[in-house]
């Protein structure tokens, strides 16, 4: 996939994620739980970098039910490094951009088991015709938003607490807030994403 097909792909989605972000965040500061502007920009980027790994995964119109599994760890990772290695570097953002964003995931278990369900959800939609089901994925994902993480607490001792806690949510559910914008990437990748896509190929 070139870096211009990427491009068209992950705005293509992305434009339709947008509204729904500025909706949201108009929605808590109405419950009286109002965000800091960077910390809003900052969700603004997380949601680009969402939709751009589906992007990159391969995700949109669901095919038929067709697995294609590979079950046995670390021998795709020996057989073919480079693919490992880009793997690996796809999830470093994930794993600065959680702890950054939420207190909870200041903890390598809960950003770890993130990651690993992500994964495991790029995983099976891959099941439907989307390209191969691949148990290194799993591991090299996760390692990747680990690494991101240790470089989240690297970079978070530079940072005034001050600085630090307006890029944080402020009386949100961390986690459900997480999980509502991944699942929405998903739902936008799979649904309207190839439909305009579909649309602008046709034109073209």
């Amino acid at each position: 996939m070139s870096i211009t097909d990427i491009i068209i792909r992950s705005v293509s989605g992305y434009i339709f994620v947008v509204p729904v972000i500025l909706l949201y965040f108009w929605y808590l500061g109405k419950l009286g739980k109002k965000q800091t502007k960077i910390h809003i920009s900052t969700v603004f980027v997380f949601c680009y970098y969402l939709i751009g790994i589906l992007t990159m995964t391969g995700i949109g119109k669901l095919k038929s039910f067709s697995p294609n599994i590979v079950p046995i760890p670390f021998l795709d990772m020996i057989s073919g490094p480079i693919d490992t290695m880009l793997n690996i570097i796809l999830f470093v953002p994930l794993g600065f951009f959680l702890p950054l964003l939420y207190k909870k995931y200041n903890r390598i278990s809960n950003t770890a088991l993130t990651s690993f369900l992500f994964s495991l959800s790029i995983e099976i939609v891959q099941m439907f015709g989307r390209g191969s089901t691949d148990i290194n994925d799993l591991i090299t994902n996760t390692v990747g938003t680990s690494l991101g993480f240790f470089a989240y607490r690297s970079f978070s001792k530079l940072l005034r607490e001050e600085t630090h806690g307006k890029f944080q949510a402020n009386k949100s559910n961390d986690k459900m807030e997480v999980w509502f914008f991944i699942i929405y990437s998903f739902v936008i990748m799979v649904t309207i994403q190839p439909f305009v896509i579909s649309s602008l190929f046709s034109l073209g």
